[in-house]
């Protein structure tokens, strides 16, 4: 099928909101994988504070093994973008929760710091693969000027995946302890996988394949070296760089932040967990407008905004009193934290042409994640010797890179995937806010 076909295809069938039938498939296919990530995830920050009990662990061995888990998060993440580009977003998406709902569920049999880190790493290699390729896969399919609303429509799944983490403890957890919450883990992965066999490959991919046979567009023989490569390094450079602040944030907050509720702020744990629960459902409504907004007036300005609120918000929930003022700067925490993350998915996805559009969202997400990498652990290391609420405050400057990144890239909102798939030297624009659409023409 051609690109032409694709386009007359999608104008003929496109009867729903911003896409077609095919794509609305898409995105709810791309959306059940992160609803079982947000499951699988957060259900590892939820046991913290029983495992640590139960296996007598430290705050130092917990940052120490999360810390294991982003290392492998951010080898499924390079792996799964990478080969999204040779076998098709379909195939990596579907082979990719075959792998950690497994895993996933034997995390319930470990007995100490070694088998823990072990069950933990498995499981971070297969969720790391979603990121990239659900979003590759949808920005492959659905209309130029819906993409970052359906990419927040499949980043929904997320905070759904963490409500039932939370109500999977405060059932199962609650009645048979945290090992049963993890076996119960492979529940939601299998319905997962049977979901994702109704759904057929990016016709545009196909299509990318087909001129990379015909010599009409080329890459090396390793697509993550072309990424940096002129003329793609102009927009991977400033994506590197927003990525490594967006990674090396979350993990310094995210991971610590049940802990913190619960230790610090000596919050009960079903108070904890329907706070938690709640902060994602917000999560869900403003992730939605802010994408719609970023459609509309562009990526760049409300991916700026975002990462200096949350990072404001992160500092001022070490300082608010407990009650209602720590319940709502927590929950603004969440929610510019997922606004910010999902305009950064479409931006990525943007910026790279069709034949290296996983690799590209794919490197240099995993780019970030090797700093963010030593996030957990740093967290443990600094949270021992100044206190949690400390190591919040420093970790939440990362996110000054995120603004730095997105100062120095270029806005593609709106911007039309045949344009991009031109090959066209987009390193003759200098200016650093000329918007990507602009340089093409």
């Amino acid at each position: 099928m051609s690109v032409s076909a694709i386009q007359s295809t999608a104008v003929e069938e496109r009867k729903y909101l911003g896409t077609t039938r095919y794509g609305w498939n898409v995105v709810l296919f791309s959306g059940a994988g992160w609803f079982f990530d947000g499951y699988v995830i957060n259900v590892w920050p939820l046991a913290i504070p029983f495992v640590m009990s139960d296996l007598h662990l430290t705050v130092q061995s917990i940052g120490t093994i999360t810390t294991f888990y982003v290392i492998a998060y951010t080898l499924g993440t390079l792996a799964g973008g990478t080969f999204s580009d040779y076998f098709g977003r379909r195939r990596v998406l579907s082979f990719s929760v075959l792998i950690y709902m497994f895993v996933d569920a034997l995390t319930a049999v470990a007995q100490g710091f070694w088998s823990l880190s072990f069950f933990r790493f498995l499981t971070g290699t297969g969720t790391g693969m979603e990121l990239p390729t659900g979003s590759t896969f949808i920005t492959d399919t659905v209309n130029n000027r819906w993409r970052a609303r359906l990419i927040s429509v499949m980043g929904a799944g997320y905070p759904f995946g963490y409500v039932l983490a939370v109500a999977s403890f405060a059932t199962i957890g609650a009645a048979w302890g945290w090992r049963w919450v993890f076996v119960a883990s492979i529940i939601p992965g299998i319905i997962v996988f049977f979901v994702r066999r109704r759904v057929g490959e990016s016709p545009r991919f196909q299509e990318a394949l087909e001129r990379l046979k015909r010599g009409e567009v080329k890459r090396d023989r390793v697509t993550n070296i072309t990424v940096f490569r002129k003329p793609y390094s102009r927009d991977s450079v400033p994506a590197v760089i927003y990525w490594i602040g967006n990674a090396f944030a979350f993990w310094a907050f995210y991971t610590f932040i049940p802990l913190y509720l619960v230790k610090v702020r000596h919050m009960s744990t079903p108070v904890e967990l329907m706070w938690l629960a709640t902060y994602n459902v917000w999560a869900v409504v403003i992730n939605y407008l802010t994408s719609w907004l970023s459609d509309l007036w562009g990526r760049r300005p409300f991916a700026i905004a975002f990462a200096l609120l949350t990072l404001i918000s992160v500092w001022a929930m070490t300082y608010v009193p407990d009650g209602a003022s720590l319940y709502l700067v927590g929950a603004l925490v969440f929610v510019f934290n997922n606004a910010t993350w999902c305009v950064s998915f479409a931006h990525s996805t943007e910026i790279f042409p069709t034949h290296i559009r996983g690799s590209g969202i794919g490197t240099t997400m995993t780019c970030g994640r090797i700093a963010s990498i030593f996030a957990p652990m740093l967290f443990g290391v600094l949270s021992a010797q100044y206190g949690i609420a400390i190591a919040f405050r420093l970790g939440a400057l990362a996110w000054i890179l995120t603004i730095l990144g997105y100062l120095l890239s270029r806005e593609t909102s709106g911007i039309e995937l045949e344009k991009i798939d031109r090959p066209v030297t987009l390193a003759t624009v200098s200016p650093g806010i000329a918007p990507l659409e602009q340089s093409l023409e």
